[in-house]
C-alpha cells in the first residue's frame, strides 16, 4: 500500500511538474508574442515620425545637388576624368562651357540663401573648373 501511495505521489509531482512547465511556456510564448507587437509598435511609431519629419527639400539644397552633379559632368566633359559608364575620357570643350556657364548662373540665383560652407565650395569649384577650360582650350 505504501509503494502505491509513493507511485501516486510521484505521479502526482509529475503532473505539477508538467503544469508547471505548461505553464512557464505559455508565459513565455506570451512574452515572445507580447515583445514582438512591442517591436512592431515601436516600428511604426518610427515610420511615422520619419514620414512626419519628411520634407521637400528647399530650393537652395536642391541646386547645390544639382550643381554637385553637373561639376562631374563638366569635369567628363574636359577630359579631366574618365566617363563611367563608357569607361572612356571624351573631351568636348563646348559642352564644358555650357555647364560652367550654368553652373554659374545657378549659383548666381541661390548664393545668397547658402550657408558659408557651400558658398566658399562652389566659389573654388567655379575657380577650378573655369581655370582647367581655359588650361584645355589652350591646349586645342
Amino acid at each position: 500500500m505504501r509503494g502505491r501511495r509513493i507511485v501516486i505521489m510521484k505521479k502526482e509531482e509529475e503532473a505539477r511538474d508538467n503544469k508547471t512547465e505548461k505553464d512557464e511556456e505559455i508565459k513565455e510564448e506570451k512574452m515572445q508574442k507580447k515583445e514582438k507587437e512591442e517591436i512592431k509598435g515601436k516600428a511604426k511609431e518610427e515610420e511615422k515620425k520619419q514620414e512626419e519629419g519628411f520634407k521637400e527639400p528647399d530650393l537652395p539644397v536642391l541646386f547645390v545637388w544639382f550643381i554637385s552633379m553637373l561639376s562631374g559632368k563638366t569635369w567628363e566633359y574636359l577630359g579631366l576624368i574618365m566617363n563611367s559608364e563608357t569607361k572612356e575620357i571624351n573631351k568636348d570643350l563646348k559642352k564644358a562651357k555650357t555647364a560652367i556657364d550654368t553652373i554659374a548662373f545657378l549659383y548666381d540665383q541661390i548664393k545668397d540663401d547658402l550657408n558659408t560652407e557651400d558658398f566658399k565650395r562652389i566659389e573654388n569649384l567655379l575657380a577650378n573648373l573655369r581655370m582647367n577650360y581655359v588650361e584645355k582650350l589652350k591646349e586645342s
